[in-house]
């Protein structure tokens, strides 16, 4: 099972609980890259350098497992990734490809840390996105077991 995760169309699900002085600091950090098809923008267990954010394309978000590969979910237009690596320091758990030709924002990583020790409140806006993320997690965790058992009893019949 593959979720679908959607934001508002005109923002991106980091900016869209911020303040607009503060989107205004974030503005002057954007760069905007084109990425190819097929290309990552996450790789489990390296360090990301930039926060990022997609405009434009979709994704296939996955994680690997048991010598496999998981797709858990496809992502468009204003989805963050890099967050929880950014800011804990911890490394990607996921992988996150390009389906098509991707438009993306990115907030060096760096300078981003510097935002956050300048405006603090930005800290709940990351848990607003960490959270939505932890809930995708729950959400296909619950859905396994039911998809499982499912798919043996079709097998059975």
């Amino acid at each position: 099972m593959t979720y679908t995760m959607s934001v508002d169309q005109q923002t991106n699900e980091l900016y869209e609980a911020l303040s607009a002085e503060i989107r205004d600091v974030l503005h002057e950090l954007e760069q905007v890259i084109t990425v190819p098809a097929g290309a990552p923008l996450i790789v489990q267990n390296v360090v990301p350098e930039h926060v990022m954010i997609l405009n434009q394309g979709s994704v296939e978000i996955s994680v690997p497992a048991g010598g496999k590969t998981i797709s858990v979910a496809l992502a468009g237009h204003g989805k963050v990734f890099g967050l929880r690596s950014v800011v804990s320091g911890e490394l990607p758990e996921i992988n996150v490809i390009c389906l098509e030709e991707c438009s993306v924002t990115v907030l060096p990583r760096d300078e981003f840390i510097r935002i956050l020790k300048q405006y603090p409140q930005v800290y709940f806006a990351i848990a607003k996105v960490l959270s939505a993320d932890l809930k995708l997690a729950q959400d296909l965790l619950r859905e396994m077991p039911r998809a499982a058992n499912g798919a043996a009893r079709r097998m059975k019949v």
